[in-house]
């Protein structure tokens, strides 16, 4: 009796351990319901939180800090072209870095997160991080497109309308800064070689600090979330896309060609705005 009393209370022991060591964390699901606990992983493609399992197929990402995704990192989900094995799941560190790879697995009480890179070639490769230091792991980047479809499609749409003044073949357009874009109402074709006279300065913070005042090649010094549309561009640099497809880098070029069909959007490489103030003008000929 005293063996299995004593058996009993080494076992109970080591799970209250084994709990307080393991990860808080929160899964977002297929179908948008968010479950929160303690994770653990016990192999397979199951994924445990607070002893309940989830089929892997099931969860879209693996959340280790508090918040919604800012908008710029959903723009850099997969897409449903994006087929390759190691571009399918995405790695979001609390520095804000991003790191597209394939998780290979999550360590039994959920504190380190195993994953093979993109651009790795062996299991010398592979990375073991802390999850302190993960924010979101995308499971199924995919999938989360549309779970998120909502902040995507207002995203998309979230321009202002052009403030627009001609001259002969040439076309001025005002791009405020507290709107992600605004439609330039111009309609490209790929290959088109467009001039661009582009000048003004914008504040990406309240406030009198130097270091928010941005050029049209951007704010260099500025230390915003750096979570941003065009990852290579400094904050609030001048920016494009075509259409909805991915963000480029304006800045002060003096021409640009167009890398697609559609409509020409300018915008500010930010993903913050409320407190964004100015304008830049742009003066755009073909």
């Amino acid at each position: 009796m005293f063996r299995r009393i004593l058996a009993t209370t080494v076992l109970t022991a080591c799970a209250a351990i084994a709990l307080v060591g393991a990860e808080r964390a929160t899964f977002v699901l297929r179908n948008g319901d968010r479950v929160s606990g303690e994770l653990t992983y016990k192999g397979g493609t199951v994924y445990t939180l607070d002893g309940k399992d989830y089929p892997s197929d099931d969860v879209v990402v693996i959340q280790f800090a508090g918040g919604d995704p800012p908008l710029s990192e959903l723009q850099q989900l997969p897409t449903s072209s994006q087929t390759a094995e190691h571009e399918r799941d995405l790695f979001v560190m609390r520095d804000g870095s991003i790191v597209r790879g394939k998780l290979y697995h999550f360590s039994p009480d959920g504190t380190s997160v195993v994953f093979d890179p993109l651009g790795g070639s062996s299991a010398a490769d592979r990375r073991t991080v802390p999850a302190s230091q993960v924010a979101r792991v995308y499971v199924n980047a995919r999938h989360a497109r549309d779970v998120f479809r909502n902040q995507l499609n207002a995203a998309n749409t979230a321009v202002a309308p052009p403030a627009v003044a001609t001259s002969g073949n040439a076309v001025t357009i005002t791009v405020v800064a507290n709107r992600p874009w605004t439609d330039t109402g111009i309609q490209v074709r790929q290959g088109d070689r467009l001039t661009l006279n582009s000048s003004g300065q914008i504040r990406l913070a309240q406030g009198d600090a130097p270091e928010a005042l941005a050029s049209v090649d951007g704010a260099g010094s500025f230390q915003g979330t750096g979570r941003y549309p065009v990852a290579t561009a400094p904050a609030g640099a001048l920016i494009g896309r075509i259409g909805n497809g991915a963000a480029f880098g304006i800045g002060s070029q003096a021409a640009l060609t167009m890398p697609a069909n559609g409509r020409l959007f300018l915008g500010v490489n930010d993903d913050a705005f409320r407190d964004n103030s100015g304008a830049f003008t742009v003066t755009i000929g073909r």
